[in-house]
Formats: structure tokens, sequence, C-alpha cells
């Protein structure tokens, strides 16, 4: 798969083969990557907020419950500030379906489940409108997998950075 693959229904594509442009995202991957320990993916434990502060008002949490199938299956546990003011909301506490209408909740849920079952990162960008009557902006972000607290195969959580490209650093 070396070509991106767009994420219906919206104008931002998947690439699996993460040539990110930002050197934020560049960063928390090689962050997340240090973390492995040549394991998969780092556990939840591993990651420190203390050693991400510059990156944490564009960093998310997503819980990930079995079967990884349904919207209901991917709860937010964690928005930046960044990405409050980006979405107009905070969408802590709530699966994708309370948020998002039924493509969109789909769309994040294959997405998610993508980067859960292959326990790998995957970039994403392009353009989106994050908040109805809001401008289209162009972003950048990493999906990154993490262990539930005990370690082990199974993907418990998925770590992201989305960054607004017009601010990108280079």
């Amino acid at each position: 798969m070396s070509e991106p693959i767009r994420l219906a229904p919206f104008d931002v594509f998947v690439d699996p083969l993460l040539g990110f442009h930002d050197r934020r995202l560049r960063e928390m991957q090689a962050y997340w990557d240090g973390k492995r320990q040549g394991r998969a993916m780092p556990a939840r434990a591993d990651v420190s907020p203390a050693e991400i502060v510059s990156h944490l008002p564009s960093v998310f949490l997503v819980n990930v419950a079995p079967p990884m199938l349904n919207p209901e299956d991917f709860t937010v546990r964690l928005m930046g500030t960044a990405l409050n003011e980006l979405f107009a909301h905070d969408f802590t506490g709530r699966s994708f379906a309370e948020v998002l209408s039924a493509k969109p909740s789909s769309a994040f849920c294959k997405l998610f489940g993508i980067v859960a079952q292959l326990r790998r990162p995957i970039r994403i960008y392009g353009h989106a409108r994050f908040a109805p009557g809001g401008q289209v902006t162009e972003v950048e972000g990493v999906l990154l997998p993490l262990s539930g607290q005990n370690g082990g195969d199974t993907v418990g959580l998925v770590m992201g950075e989305l960054v607004k490209r017009a601010s990108s650093g280079r």
C-alpha cells in the first residue's frame, strides 16, 4: 500500500508510509518509537505527559474497546486545548457515535480500527471543516497505537497529534 487512501466522506487521506511534513509529528512518532523498546507498541504507562509538554495542546487519546468495529467502541479520553478550539467543542468522555453523524463516525471508526488492528502508526493529512460554519483547515496528524496499562499485544488506546498545516513547523 504505497498510495495514500482517501478517508471518505472527508478530503483527508491516510498515508501508511509516514511521509510527515511537520517536524512536530516526526518528533511524536520518534518519541513513540523510542518508547516501544523492541515491542510492537509502547504501553500507555510508558508515555509521560512531562516528556511531551510542547505537544500536549494538539494531542488526543482515544480508548479502544473490542470488537473495534462500531463508533461506540471508540471513546475520546483526552483532547488538547488546541483541538478543543479547532473542533469548537471538547469531546472528552464521549464516543465517536455521540459526537459525529453516521458517515463521519463510521469513517473515524474504520481509521482508528485500522491503527488498532495493524498495531502501527499512520499519518493523515488533508482539508477538513471541524466546526459547523468554520473554515476549511489544512491539517496533518499521526495516530499511534498504545497497549493498555499492563502492556501486551492488544491496543487499548490510540494516541495522536493533529496540527494545522498553516501553523506547521517545517
